[in-house]
């Protein structure tokens, strides 16, 4: 079912309502992300990325476990709008927050800025005790394969090679991010 809120498109599935959907590889496996504007694209490929470890059931009750917040910032070195090397680093941090401070981040608003030669992904997060998580599935790696971020014009689509991705139209931000499990 399509649902218009705030101003995109999201898609409901069983009553969670998303912009995000998995990319099934060979191997590995993957998140298209939709939105509108790069900000939120950042968080609903934060928030696909840890969907994927936890069984369906689980994603429903996160809402009950005591919530913490904090501001977790990352940069890269960019004289370019180079928003694929900012969601890497962004999203193994979202990672390495997860596996080695056991924080599994459940919402985030995000700030991305242009500054002298760097590019930062400022995030206040929520998060909760990832031991409270059941969680069935281990991303080892955030890759660079076929990694891919775009603004899409007004009127402008994209069509996933993935037949359950719908066609996506701008005005909007889509991006593809491939994980090793």
């Amino acid at each position: 079912m399509l649902v218009r809120l705030l101003g995109i498109f999201k898609f409901q599935r069983d009553d969670i309502i998303m912009s995000f959907w998995t990319l099934e590889t060979k191997a590995d496996i993957g998140i298209c992300g939709f939105s509108n504007s790069l900000p939120n694209l950042f968080k609903e490929i934060s928030l696909g990325m840890l969907n994927l470890l936890i069984p369906e059931e689980q994603a429903k009750i996160l809402h009950t476990f005591t919530r913490h917040t904090a501001q977790w910032n990352v940069e890269v070195n960019s004289s370019t709008n180079d928003y694929e090397s900012l969601i890497l680093v962004w999203l193994e941090e979202v990672l390495y927050k997860l596996e080695v401070e056991n924080k599994f981040l459940v919402d985030a608003q995000c700030m991305i800025k242009e500054l002298e030669g760097r590019l930062t992904c400022e995030v206040q997060v929520s998060w909760i005790d990832s031991d409270s998580v059941n969680r069935n599935l281990e991303i080892k790696a955030v890759t660079s394969h076929e990694l891919m971020i775009t603004e899409l014009s007004d009127g402008e689509s994209y069509r996933s090679d993935d037949d359950s991705i719908p066609e996506l139209i701008g005005p909007a931000w889509v991006g593809n991010v491939i994980f090793d499990i």
